[in-house]
């Protein structure tokens, strides 16, 4: 199979999107853009747990004033869809041992505090304030540069050059030379974690750019970062263009010395597809590590033109990833009386042990913690989240890597819960009574964020700032391969902005000598509002029929514009409101019409949907995806399950009852009551044991909660596998109790 486009952009993080965006609004060009995983967005994408949602990697946003840069190209891309809520007027509060300070939205109030806290230091104060800016504007320059015409980057560079002393020292050098005081040192790298290096091996050029971004405060988009590719998805289809998930690519394609597509696995479907995508066109937002390293041949004519650009990446070491726990809470955060500012918590005040800190984290005694509240941040008052973040060394997880979750064992479990309950501890210590109101928790280690990202050990800030790599900028957004460019923070800079910038640098230099000049008049006449469509990879879908299987629970069934084949497990992205999806897990295909099992007890946007649709609308539906699967491998097979988590299983026993493997299975269902017990709905099923926690459980079934009937069951964990589907507490609870009592294979689906 092959198809042809303009452009194709490998990655849908920010980079990809905005250099996609742009070349289809402002020159009306046909993109693709491709990603790997099953959610688009890049850093930028949201996960959900029984109705709330969490930001894996946008936790603010700086310089997002009316009229910047910045803010100019998210109004622009998203069509003027995407709005952005300012953080409080103190975003930002730093706590160490004896010592708070608040960082107010304004330069010179930040100055004055700095001041008033360490008189003796005001020159130095200053000076800092100065250099800042001045490093700031340094850095700029550098990405400027990679947009301009030969003659005007080569003068660019020459001036760049004159200045280079100050933003190519290390930010601990930097302070060491200016300031007496280690507490004001501490205090000015606090936010060594928005560019993911210790002050030690971080450029001063990278430090600068970051705080000076925030001089104006903090935005946050309203109603979460998930909103950011689906509002700039739009302007993409509408000139013809596309995004596509589950698109592993595998290698760029290369004739006669030009990239002139790429190869990839298809991993939508029911089987893996290898697919080939032409375009004379390729971006890559997949980081320059893949994309020299992996994605192109690193021998022959291509490897020999790229050779010196790789050794430079392998001399770029260092880089930190993150474990980060994501937190549901009871009550909103105000009760404690936090507005959604963020807090940097420490212990101590050295920031350049990363060995030593990682050690402590493995113990459960972080030294360094970050602490957001997205729900706070984003206006959404129905749930109320919080994550605590510590930066670690990635290669304290060597030992796991190539496994899979679920079957990582159960001191991978222990090790998890021991982090998780360091994090939690170090937060509640500085803001007591946060434990207390913790519903439900989730760790993701650096493990999670290389499956999720592909950046290679978790690094998700891509190349290391280190000084070196600033001094001569042998990364940029032309490469050595025609008809091939980079987008994306590695030609920019880290964080969301940066990479947005990235793909500023990219379109325009893809647009020739006056692309940035085109793409600078375009933006001018303001964004576009884009025409809806349906483009070929989602469906149209019309509500057929709606039944009550219980007062919380929806059976929908669509007509789909045409047959679909799928894979007993996977599920859907079903859309409930304009930029709003919510994927749902498939409990049934027959010819084309689509079966989904949906709950409206967490009263979020999917809720008002099930319990708003009637018969006869017409919305969208992508699908198939993900990669939930039933394994034909003769083991005895227990599937558990509470309220709409039956539904990936439904399809799941019609496959076993095919090849006459239904026999060797048993259904343990969880609900509260009788009446709630949806497996009598359906007759095509095992044995099923109804485990039912509010009354007395019916003949042959279990009296109490679902979790408590895995602990008494029997069963050879060698010869078992277990399937577990439903709220992300019920699964968490079954995991856990799974894993101490040695079970390998646990695959799971939280919802």
């Amino acid at each position: 199979m092959r198809e042809s486009w303009d452009v194709i952009v490998i990655g849908s993080g920010m980079g990809g999107l905005s250099a996609a965006g742009l070349l289809a609004h402002a020159a009306g060009m046909k993109v693709l853009v491709l990603e790997r995983h099953m959610e688009r967005g890049g850093q930028t994408h949201t996960f959900r747990r029984d109705g709330a949602n969490w930001d894996v990697g946008l936790h603010y946003v700086g310089n997002l004033r009316s009229g910047t840069l910045e803010r100019r190209l998210f109004d622009y891309l998203s069509g003027g869809a995407l709005e952005w809520k300012p953080m409080v007027k103190e975003f930002e509060r730093f706590i160490y041992p004896g010592l708070e300070f608040a960082v107010p939205s304004d330069p010179h109030e930040y100055e004055a505090r700095l001041v008033a806290r360490f008189p003796q230091e005001a020159a130095a104060i200053g000076k800092y304030f100065h250099d800042l800016r001045a490093a700031a504007r340094w850095y700029v320059r550098g990405i400027q540069q990679q947009m301009m015409p030969a003659p005007l980057n080569f003068a660019l560079g020459l001036f760049r050059d004159l200045g280079a002393a100050t933003p190519t020292q290390t930010v601990q050098d930097y302070l060491d030379g200016h300031f007496r005081a280690p507490e004001l040192k501490a205090l000015l790298a606090t936010q060594w974690g928005d560019y993911g290096l210790p002050p030690k091996e971080a450029a001063f050029a990278i430090h600068a750019l970051v705080v000076a971004s925030y001089f104006r405060g903090g935005w946050f988009p309203q109603g979460g970062a998930g909103r950011i590719a689906r509002t700039f998805e739009q302007g993409i289809e509408a000139n013809g263009g596309a995004i596509r998930v589950g698109q592993e690519v595998t290698e760029i394609l290369i004739e006669n010395g030009r990239a002139t597509g790429v190869a990839v696995r298809d991993l939508r479907g029911s089987e893996v597809r290898q697919v080939h995508y032409q375009a004379p066109l390729v971006i890559s937002d997949a980081g320059a590590r893949l994309t020299y390293e992996r994605l192109l041949p690193i021998t022959g004519t291509i490897g020999r033109r790229t050779q010196k650009i790789r050794d430079f990446i392998n001399s770029l070491s260092g880089g930190v990833s993150a474990v980060t726990l994501y937190v549901r809470l009871r009550e909103p955060v105000s009760s404690l009386g936090v507005q959604g500012e963020n807090y940097w918590i420490n212990s101590d005040f050295n920031h350049n042990d990363a060995v030593a800190h990682t050690k402590k984290v493995l113990a459960g005694d972080p030294a360094h913690i970050y602490v957001s509240f997205p729900s706070a941040k984003s206006g959404d008052d129905r749930f109320h989240t919080a994550e605590i973040i510590t930066m670690v060394q990635p290669q304290e997880f060597a030992r796991w890597q190539g496994t899979t979750a679920g079957q990582r064992g159960a001191d991978y479990a222990e090790l998890k819960e021991r982090i998780a309950q360091g994090l939690l501890g170090a937060a509640d210590r500085a803001l007591p009574g946060l434990a207390a109101l913790v519903q439900y928790r989730e760790l993701s280690t650096p493990l999670t964020v290389e499956h999720y990202t592909a950046h290679p050990n978790g690094c998700f800030y891509g190349l290391p700032g280190l000084p070196a790599r600033y001094r001569k900028m042998r990364i940029s957004v032309r490469t050595p391969v025609a008809g091939l460019y980079l987008t994306g923070s590695d030609v920019a800079s880290p964080g969301v902005a940066g990479a947005m910038i990235g793909g500023l640098a990219a379109a325009s230099r893809v647009l020739g000598v006056r692309g940035l000049p085109r793409i600078m008049t375009a933006m001018a006449q303001g964004p576009k509002v884009s025409s809806s469509r349906c483009p070929a990879y989602r469906r149209h879908a019309r509500l057929l029929a709606k039944t009550a299987l219980t007062p919380s629970i929806w059976k929908l069934e669509f007509e789909l514009d045409e047959p679909v084949a799928f894979a007993p497990g996977q599920y859907v992205k079903l859309m409930v409101a304009p930029f709003e999806w919510r994927d749902y897990s498939i409990a049934g295909i027959s010819g084309q019409r689509l079966m989904l099992l949906v709950s409206n007890r967490t009263h979020g946007d999917g809720s008002h949907f099930a319990d708003g649709v009637a018969p006869g609308v017409m919305t969208e539906i992508e699908l198939p995806l993900g990669s939930y699967r039933l394994e034909h491998n003769g083991k005895r097979k227990i599937f558990v399950a509470t309220g709409t988590g039956l539904a990936p299983f439904l399809p799941m026993f019609e496959a076993l009852a095919r090849t006459g493997e239904l026999d060797n299975a048993e259904l343990y269902f969880g609900c509260r009551k009788r009446s709630e017990d949806i497996t009598a709905s359906f007759s095509l099923r095992p044995r099923t044991i109804a485990c039912i926690s509010g009354e007395a459980p019916p003949l042959g079934g279990y009296g109490g909660r679902v979790n408590n009937a895995l602990r008494e069951l029997q069963f050879d964990p060698a010869a078992t596998d277990f399937y577990v589907c439903g709220s992300a507490a019920m699964v968490a609870d079954c995991r856990t109790i799974l894993e101490r009592r040695g079970v390998s294979r646990i695959l799971t689906e939280p919802y």
